[in-house]
């Protein structure tokens, strides 16, 4: 039988260096060690900083004191080399794979699918359920561990879900907002009970720190549990389009860095890094991206007959550091209405609107009954807007 009331109970981030509650700290590392494979180095170093793994990059570590600074300045274009960091001041970085640090001359990031771990815990142990009630993972990891299979099974496998089945869902750095939408359904229809939502970027891996934009990026996972709610609480409305004219704007590529100087013999260093590729495209995308997701917020309000007077919060993707407050101004919501955390972790993707809205709730700003607006756009190029009212349980699971 259709139930009507499903939304958003927990939420959990993997943010590096965040520093957790005492209690929260303690139930993570139990439930990482009876519950997941995670490799034992990452629940020690939690369990004695009480602390996620990971550091905190700032543009001296990352760039100002390299070596290299100067001629990356001098290869900027023009109009930035003014401002290189374009208002961004530190990110989030993972922490080494343990494996790859004793086995691999040459060490690599955490891997995907760890930080989606610890996403995923974070999100079961506030909601404070059996892990044995999930009945679906939903994924997306825009850096994933291998390009095919995706990481949707890894995930179950290694959050040890023995009564969950697992698939993929993609609209790029709006994929956590879709999930949202896909995941409602699929429990509003009774085909499923409790879905948990994973999204990560690990920019570490893909990063060109000699491009421009790389200054703009940092890495996060964020996992959620959709379900049941009370009468009146969660799910209102959404909408989303796509601009397939622009697919090619923003890419993965295999290619050497842009600030590099090859030995005859030498390694071109090449792999796949995010790359702006189509400049048409990335003109068109910057050019039409208020109106874009106004439309979107347009349609979501018009289905509940809704105006934007009725938000009461607004949370949305930080692709850039202007972006926010001009969606934000696009749809007219005021200041204090509104929350986003680029200075403090830069673009995060797939992550952004999400860790906006726990963070949000963490530091009061959303309470219980609040009509909440979570948009998005996503290379592709795809724009989806969601309007819930925030059920008490996600309040209470989130502070």
């Amino acid at each position: 039988m259709e139930n009507k009331h499903v939304g958003l109970i927990s939420l959990g981030g993997y943010l590096p260096a965040k520093q957790l509650k005492e209690n929260q700290a303690e139930k993570l590392v139990q439930y990482l060690r009876k519950h997941t494979q995670l490799h034992p180095d990452y629940i020690s170093d939690i369990e004695r900083s009480g602390q996620l793994p990971g550091t905190i990059e700032t543009n001296y570590d990352g760039w100002e004191s390299k070596p290299w600074y100067e001629a990356w300045v001098k290869s900027l274009p023009e109009k930035k080399r003014s401002n290189p960091f374009q208002g961004t001041t530190e990110r989030r970085r993972v922490p080494l794979d343990p494996i790859s640090v004793k086995e691999s001359v040459v060490p690599h990031p955490m891997l995907p699918s760890d930080a989606e771990t610890i996403a995923g815990a974070l999100a079961i142990i506030n909601a404070g359920i059996d892990p044995d009630e999930i009945d679906l993972v939903l994924s997306h990891s825009q850096v994933p561990d291998r390009p095919l299979p995706t990481n949707a099974s890894l995930i179950q496998e290694k959050l040890g879900l023995r009564n969950a089945g697992a698939y993929s869902i993609d609209t790029c750095c709006s994929t956590f907002v879709t999930m949202m939408e896909v995941a409602t359904a699929l429990v509003k229809t009774g085909i499923k009970k409790k879905v948990l939502i994973v999204s990560s970027i690990l920019d570490s891996i893909i990063n060109d720190k000699s491009t421009y934009w790389s200054v703009d990026t940092g890495d996060a996972a964020l996992a959620g549990i959709i379900t049941n709610v009370d009468e009146g609480e969660g799910y209102l409305s959404s909408f989303s389009n796509s601009h397939g004219d622009r697919h090619d704007g923003v890419v993965f590529t295999e290619r050497s860095p842009m600030l590099f100087k090859r030995a005859e013999l030498g390694s071109d260093c090449k792999q796949h890094f995010v790359t702006f590729l189509n400049q048409d495209a990335l003109k068109s995308i910057a050019k039409n991206a208020p109106s874009d997701l106004k439309y979107a917020v347009d349609q979501t309000l018009n289905k509940i007959n809704y105006q934007i007077d009725n938000i009461d919060f607004f949370v949305t993707h930080q692709p850039v550091a202007w972006a926010g407050n001009a969606w934000r101004e696009a749809i007219n919501i005021p200041e204090d209405k509104f929350f986003q955390t680029f200075e403090k972790y830069a673009n995060i993707a797939t992550c952004s609107a999400g860790v906006n809205l726990l963070e949000a709730i963490e530091n009061g700003r959303i309470k219980a009954g609040d009509n909440v607006l979570i948009a998005s756009s996503g290379a592709g190029e795809n724009h989806i807007a969601l309007v819930m009212k925030i059920p008490a349980q996600l309040i209470t699971n989130c502070q």
